[in-house]
C-alpha cells in the first residue's frame, strides 16, 4: 500500500506521526480493526466479546469450534483508541483504496451520540458513514453509536448487579450514592453522571439538589467491571450496539477479500 497516495494532508500526517508508536503502528497492518473513542471501551471490549461470542455448554462440537474461532478473530483484531472523535484520518488509512486495494477489511467504529435516546444522531456520524462509499472502498465499515455515552448505555435491569459491584469497588463506602442512582427517575442518566464533574450534572435528588459525590474514573470503573464480568455467573447483557460491532468484526468471511488475508 503506497501511503503517499492516500492523499493525507500535512496536518493528518503529523497527527499520525504523534499517534503511531511501536504498539499502535499495528494499525498499518490491520485487516480487522476496532476504533474507539476512549479508554473505557478499549478496556471493556475483551470481556464483552467473550460474553457475546460464548456458546452454551450444551452446544455441539461444531458450534463450540465456531465460537472459539470467533474469539480468536476478536483477539487478532487491532483495537485503536482515538482519544476523541477524530476518526476520519484513521478511516482514511484503513479504508481509502489505492488501485482498488485498502488496508482494512472489516472496520468497526464505536462512538457516542452524546444525545439522549430518540433524538437525531449528530451530523458527524452521518458524515463518517458516507466516507467509505465516497472512496468506493472494498472494505466494510460498521458504525456503532451509543445513545448518550458508554456508561448510560451499559445500564439495564439485568446489569444492575454487575454495575453495582464494579461501582462499589471504585467507591467502597458509597452505597447511598448507588441507592440514589437506582431510585432516580432516569437511572441510566443518573448512572452516567457518576462519571462527570459535579458542575456538569443535571440529576437531582428528592429535595431537588444535584446529586453529590466525587467523580468516578471511567478507566478505573472499566477495569473493575471487566474483573466482575470474568465471573460468568454474574448476569450481564451486552448493549446491542456493542454486540453488533463485536459480531461484525469477528464474522467469518466466505469469499476471498480484495484487501488481504483474513
Amino acid at each position: 500500500m503506497p501511503i503517499p497516495r492516500l492523499q493525507l494532508s500535512p496536518d493528518r500526517v503529523r497527527h499520525l506521526d504523534r499517534y503511531l508508536d511501536a504498539t499502535k503502528s499495528a494499525l498499518l497492518f490491520a485487516s480487522r480493526a476496532i476504533l474507539v473513542e476512549g479508554i473505557s471501551e478499549l478496556l471493556l471490549l475483551p470481556a464483552l466479546a467473550e460474553r457475546v461470542l460464548a456458546t452454551d455448554e450444551a452446544a455441539d462440537a461444531s458450534a463450540k469450534r465456531e465460537a472459539f474461532e470467533a474469539v480468536e478473530r476478536f483477539f487478532g483484531t487491532t483495537r485503536v483508541i482515538v482519544d476523541g472523535v477524530g476518526f476520519e484520518v484513521y478511516l482514511r488509512v484503513l479504508l481509502a483504496p489505492v488501485d482498488g486495494i485498502c488496508l482494512g477489511w472489516r472496520v468497526a467504529l464505536i462512538t457516542d451520540t452524546d444525545v439522549p435516546p430518540g433524538e437525531p444522531e449528530p451530523p458527524r456520524l452521518q458524515s463518517l458513514r458516507k466516507l467509505p462509499r465516497g472512496w468506493r472502498s472494498p472494505g466494510e465499515l460498521h458504525l456503532a453509536a451509543a445513545p448518550r455515552t458508554l456508561e448510560p448505555a451499559l445500564w439495564s435491569e439485568n446489569n444492575v448487579t454487575a454495575l453495582q459491584a464494579a461501582f462499589l469497588r471504585c467507591a467502597p463506602h458509597s452505597q447511598e450514592r448507588w441507592d440514589q442512582v437506582v431510585e432516580a427517575t432516569d437511572p441510566a442518566l443518573a448512572f452516567g453522571e457518576l462519571f462527570v464533574p459535579k458542575t456538569s450534572r443535571t440529576v437531582t435528588d428528592a429535595d431537588g439538589e444535584i446529586l453529590k459525590g466525587t467523580e468516578i474514573s471511567k478507566g478505573r470503573f472499566a477495569q473493575e467491571l471487566a474483573d466482575v464480568l470474568a465471573d460468568r455467573a454474574v448476569p450481564f447483557t451486552v448493549p446491542d450496539y456493542l454486540a453488533g460491532a463485536i459480531r461484525f468484526v469477528t464474522a467469518q468471511d466466505t469469499s476471498t477479500p480484495a484487501v488481504g488475508a483474513p
